[in-house]
């Protein structure tokens, strides 16, 4: 006779932790990814690292974190790490990319990074959801007005999951949109003029460029990370907008100087200066601003896909753009 004491199997399986997989774990999104989630019993955190070794994995071992060795551009080393998973967060790194190559040649390496993850997704039997941090098909959304060699290589990656149905509907393509970070490249940062006791910042982009903004992607895409999991029904197959709030460039360069109790100007200059100063980190940053510029409002669509926000989601616990510069220094 059955023991009421006894957990039934069917009962034992339902309550066991479901085993999320985390690609980066010791990078930007994979760390929030695996701290939003380590409090939670429902989960078992499984941290993908280049080496598994390093003083930031072994932190996240000590904090009960299983970390394993792979390399997103080796296949197999991504298919052994993926086994048994549940659900897989999927990211790659350009800007890593492009500090060690030409453009092109980042977005070549980067889009067979994410085909690899997103193979190796595909080839887990276990797999129930698929989280891929991806951004919008800028040159699609533009009309072919804009390429954003920064956006162009996960593209081939979404056209990569999306040409496989069964992968696809277990997919939801996370947009997280304008880090407050930004401001620390180059093109885009403030610079101190000690003689007009001001900062300045060079612009190719008009001030009331609409700025979609994460803020502080450390502390507001966790709050994204479990409705995302624990609405699969919802998410799935379909597109979330990371993003706390609006801003105008200009609005957010004096939240910016107004938190740090500073005075800031924008300077608008050409493309070929901004270029001639930066070289291919102004021909990806400058141009991603006058995207925003052009398309405006568009600028996080998907023509005929679904976009799905905090609110479609009941996101809480955000801070603000104002609140993340607090403790943000160039």
């Amino acid at each position: 006779m059955f023991s009421p004491e006894r957990e039934s199997p069917i009962q034992t399986l339902h309550m066991s932790p479901k085993l999320v997989t985390v690609v980066g774990a010791t990078g930007t999104q994979g760390g929030t990814v695996i701290a939003a989630l380590a409090s939670d019993t429902n989960y078992k955190l499984r941290g993908l690292t280049r080496n598994p070794n390093s003083p930031k994995a072994r932190e996240l071992k000590d904090k009960g974190v299983e970390v394993v060795g792979a390399d997103i551009s080796d296949l197999a080393s991504l298919k052994d790490a993926f086994a048994g998973s549940y659900a897989v967060y999927g990211v790659t790194d350009f800007v890593r990319l492009l500090g060690e190559h030409d453009i092109e040649t980042a977005i070549r390496v980067e889009a067979s990074q994410g085909k690899n993850i997103a193979q190796a997704a595909l080839d887990t039997t276990s797999l129930q959801h698929f989280i891929w941090s991806t951004l919008p098909n800028a040159s699609e959304v533009s009309g072919g007005q804009f390429f954003l060699p920064n956006f162009a290589g996960k593209s081939q990656v979404d056209e990569f999951i999306r040409s496989h149905s069964d992968l696809a509907a277990k997919t939801t393509f996370i947009f997280i949109t304008q880090y407050h970070s930004n401001y620390s490249y180059d093109p885009l940062s403030m610079y101190l003029i000690p003689t007009a006791h001001s900062y300045v910042q060079f612009t190719t982009h008009p001030p009331d460029t609409p700025i979609y903004t994460i803020g502080d992607v450390r502390r507001n895409l966790g709050p994204f990370v479990k409705p995302i999991l624990e609405q699969p029904d919802k998410t799935k197959g379909n597109i979330v907008m990371a993003h706390v709030e609006v801003v105008t460039a200009e609005e957010s360069l004096q939240i910016w100087a107004k938190v740090k109790g500073v005075k800031a100007i924008s300077v608008p200059v050409s493309v070929e200066l901004l270029h001639a100063l930066w070289g291919k980190y102004a021909d990806v940053l400058g141009v991603m601003w006058r995207y925003w510029a052009a398309v405006g409002d568009k600028s996080w669509s998907a023509n005929g896909k679904t976009v799905l926000t905090k609110d479609d989601l009941g996101v809480q616990g955000l801070i603000s753009l104002a609140e993340s510069f607090e403790d943000y220094e160039l």
